[in-house]
């Protein structure tokens, strides 16, 4: 590939890609600024964020309430295990595909 055309395509990717980081950036500062509205300053910033935190030491959350692997030790272990016999499947069987003899093409 030429240099010249390279240079153009990486230019390209470049000004594409800024352009949806861009908004993405935006979205992220808005959080913080109140989505739009006037911020009513950091000292309600500091009180809700108070309350959010007594709100969820009081019901007792630790996230979403669903755990990831499982809701206890034996069902996370268990998925592990089917895991790694359904990979470790997948691997033998191509180990073994890669170690038998290849057959001729007929003509």
């Amino acid at each position: 590939m030429n240099k010249p055309i390279l240079m153009a395509a990486v230019a390209l990717v470049a000004l594409i890609g800024s352009s949806f980081a861009v908004p993405a950036f935006q979205m992220a500062n808005a959080q913080y600024t109140g989505g739009g509205g006037p911020s009513g300053g950091i000292e309600q910033q500091l009180k809700l964020a108070r309350e959010k935190v007594s709100s969820s030491q009081q019901s007792g959350a630790y996230g979403s309430g669903t755990p990831m692997l499982g809701t206890s030790i034996n069902s996370t272990l268990l998925f592990i295990i089917i895991l790694a016999i359904i990979f470790g499947g997948i691997s033998a069987a191509f180990f073994i595909r890669s170690r038998s003899p290849t057959k001729e093409a007929t003509s």
